[in-house]
């Protein structure tokens, strides 16, 4: 019995009940557990969330694509707002979403994060959702084969 089965035996409330069957079919582990093992080793390196590109030392950003990629960098104050400024850019660059969740999430999160400007950032919204984004990602890709 798992942690959140044996928390929510306590409690039977419709939340109770609906996170239940929720997580009540949940998929398996895809992982096998050699796999699991040698990703969670000490000596693997982190790898960026943005690219996958491997992060050799203490480093605040990534040297491939830029993103904020340190330990605790979402913890700290000021590199905070490059993770922030970097989740609001995906909504109004690059090609158009199709999510209806994500696309809600951004409307709702830039309406309490930018009160006043979030009806610019809703017409940045619009524009990427018809195809003719802001401006186009500009990204290096990343070689695997040359890396390793």
């Amino acid at each position: 019995m798992s942690f959140l089965e044996r928390y929510l035996a306590q409690y039977d409330g419709p939340l109770a009940r609906l996170v239940r069957a929720t997580f009540q079919n949940a998929r398996p582990d895809p992982w096998a557990r050699d796999i699991d093992i040698a990703v969670r080793a000490r000596d693997v390196p982190a790898l960026c969330l943005n690219c996958t590109f491997p992060q050799e030392g203490h480093q605040w950003f990534c040297p491939n694509c830029g993103f904020p990629a340190g330990e605790f960098v979402t913890t700290m104050p000021y590199l905070y707002v490059f993770v922030l400024g970097e989740v609001m850019r995906r909504g109004v660059i690059g090609p158009p979403e199709r999510s209806f969740p994500r696309t809600v999430s951004y409307v709702l999160f830039s309406a309490f994060e930018y009160t006043v400007f979030a009806p610019v950032y809703w017409y940045w919204m619009a524009r990427k959702a018809r195809g003719n984004p802001i401006c186009r990602a500009n990204r290096r890709e990343f070689d695997r084969e040359e890396s390793a």
